[in-house]
């Protein structure tokens, strides 16, 4: 399996996700969604669901070209393998790698700014009648829980048609509410935390605790400890072993 869907299955699915009343509700209400862009863009719509590690599949006539005759499924993954290993396998590392960037980044956003955000990838697929298609990929997270937790995600495979209108780029993240395109390879925050928290991280990563590290770096403990404070909480976490998840996904480390 790919590192970077390792990366992501072990930052998606362990999260720690609390009960939560009103979780079914929202649920239905994302399933409908989902069924919606499946119809109105002709897309195959995929609503995956990280507390459950279950995903709910949409399929509009486009499917079809892919051998896919049901109308709706339902699977125990947050991974849609049937139609993924259709996909060109040097595609499918760039959206896997571009997707963990985007967890790591909407990680370190408000919850309720990370729906301003979205992942767009163009992906090569060869459909059983051996004919390459191209498709665009959209994945967004349309809801958090109460606890910040990335609960939901929709994915879109749309066709794309050879007239140059339909360009889509090769990867890129865009926010919605500002039109800003933002370049996988140049994505803000890789500068998020300091050199020297930077290099901390990375002994924590190693297993020193501050005290060591106080020694290591001619720092005192108080400094190690507010070093470590600062980089909870710029990505959003709560012990080092998911901070460093985060950053090592977002090439902070």
């Amino acid at each position: 399996m790919n590192k970077n869907r390792d990366l992501l299955n072990s930052s998606l699915l362990t999260q720690s996700f609390d009960a939560d009343l009103s979780r079914e509700d929202q649920l239905e209400d994302a399933k409908r969604i989902a069924r919606q862009y499946s119809r109105l863009e002709n897309s195959i719509s995929i609503l995956s669901d990280m507390n459950a590690g279950r995903s709910y599949i949409y399929y509009s006539k486009f499917a079809q070209e892919f051998g896919f005759s049901a109308e709706e499924a339902v699977i125990d993954s947050i991974w849609e393998d049937e139609l993924l290993r259709m996909i060109h396998p040097e595609d499918l590392q760039r959206k896997y790698r571009i997707e963990l960037q985007f967890f790591s980044l909407l990680k370190t956003i408000p919850k309720e700014e990370r729906m301003n955000y979205e992942v767009i990838t163009k992906l090569s697929a060869q459909p059983p009648n051996g004919e390459t298609i191209q498709l665009q990929h959209r994945l967004l997270y349309i809801n958090s829980t109460v606890q910040s937790c990335v609960w939901l995600a929709l994915c879109l495979y749309k066709k794309i048609h050879s007239h140059p209108i339909f360009n889509t780029p090769e990867a890129v993240i865009i926010n919605k509410s500002t039109g800003e395109v933002i370049d996988c390879n140049q994505l803000w925050f890789k500068d998020l935390l300091s050199s020297r928290e930077k290099e901390i991280l990375n002994l924590m990563k190693h297993g020193y605790r501050s005290k060591e590290i106080s020694g290591k770096l001619s720092l005192s403990v108080h400094t190690v400890n507010r070093h470590r404070q600062n980089i909870f909480h710029k990505l959003n976490v709560n012990n080092v072993m998911e901070a460093c998840r985060i950053a090592s996904g977002a090439g902070l480390l």
